[in-house]
């Protein structure tokens, strides 16, 4: 198994920025680092790009609103960044979410939740739920369908969308279309082969993730709203586009999470990027066989939800 060229000599352009260790930098240092390594902005035309203020109770949280047309009501996408729930902002996706943006059609909502370890376990999914209904309750002022609403994110982001899921069908709330799930954490046990076989590799080590674990949810026992897999029921959830990379120590997980999805009835389109690393979405407006990949991925959104319904 080898790293797709392109990406390869992509990462070639950052051998030289400081190295990003969670179990040895603490993540004030992190993100000092990333605030000064994002990528180039994207050419990507859009019809607007407005940044927001989202109420959730007694408090209110950023977020960015990208619209690919003017079109009166759109579909919508309530995205959520990764960084495993300690790093990572609106700005270091944009380049992403426009993307997404312009491959979809659909507005596109950049949600700015609370980080650990500042904020532990429920806070970003408290963030990333109240975000999704704020959204779903102001469709009609945001130039979006309440009703086409999908929710999505990558690494510890698509772990947030999927517990959004889950946090809505305890709400008994309807609201949720579908999902994109680009890599997403779905277990905190990391027991699999893929944790074994690619702990070493660059974007996402075995030990970076255990201690972004440690900083999310550091009481136990782990609460099944965060460690998704060890959810008892996955019955009812909206149909799923899942991509792994294969390269990566949560591969297995995501596609293991996949498995119970099917097998509880729920609609899943499977994709593995072949040689590609964690985080590789976020090269999608740099190389075009990225750019192909995440095509691909939003087309099965698309098929997913016909396949639900049919």
């Amino acid at each position: 198994m080898q790293i797709h060229p392109d990406l390869a000599a992509a990462l070639e352009a950052f051998k030289d920025a400081p190295p990003l260790n969670f179990t040895t930098m603490a993540v004030t240092e992190i993100r000092q680092v990333l605030d000064h390594m994002g990528f180039a902005p994207a050419d990507i035309p859009l019809h607007e790009v407005r940044e927001l203020r989202i109420a959730a109770g007694q408090r209110s949280m950023a977020a960015r609103l990208y619209r690919a047309s003017d079109h009166a009501a759109a579909p919508v996408m309530v995205f959520f960044h990764g960084g495993g729930w300690c790093v990572g902002t609106l700005d270091t996706h944009d380049n992403l979410c426009r993307h997404l943006a312009q491959i979809t059609g659909m507005n596109v909502v950049s949600v700015d939740y609370r980080l650990a370890p500042e904020h532990v376990f429920p806070a970003a999914l408290d963030d990333a739920y109240a975000a999704t209904r704020w959204v779903a309750a102001h469709a009609a002022e945001l130039s979006c369908d309440a009703g086409q609403l999908t929710v999505a994110g990558d690494s510890a982001g698509g772990n947030l969308a999927i517990a959004t899921c889950l946090h809505a069908k305890e709400d008994k709330w309807g609201g949720i279309a579908q999902q994109l799930l680009l890599y997403p954490v779905c277990d905190a046990r990391m027991q699999t082969a893929s944790y074994a076989q690619f702990g070493q590799m660059p974007m996402l080590s075995r030990d970076d993730m255990a201690m972004m674990w440690r900083h999310y949810h550091p009481r136990t026992p782990m609460h099944p709203l965060a460690s998704v897999m060890q959810y008892a029921d996955l019955s009812g959830l909206p149909p799923a586009v899942m991509v792994t990379a294969e390269l990566d120590v949560l591969r297995d997980d995501g596609e293991a999470f996949a498995r119970r999805l099917q097998d509880a009835g729920v609609a899943v389109s499977l994709m593995r990027a072949q040689g590609m690393l964690h985080g590789f979405a976020n090269f999608s407006t740099m190389l075009p066989h990225i750019a192909q990949l995440l095509e691909q991925a939003c087309a099965a959104l698309s098929s997913a939800q016909a396949a639900s319904t049919a």
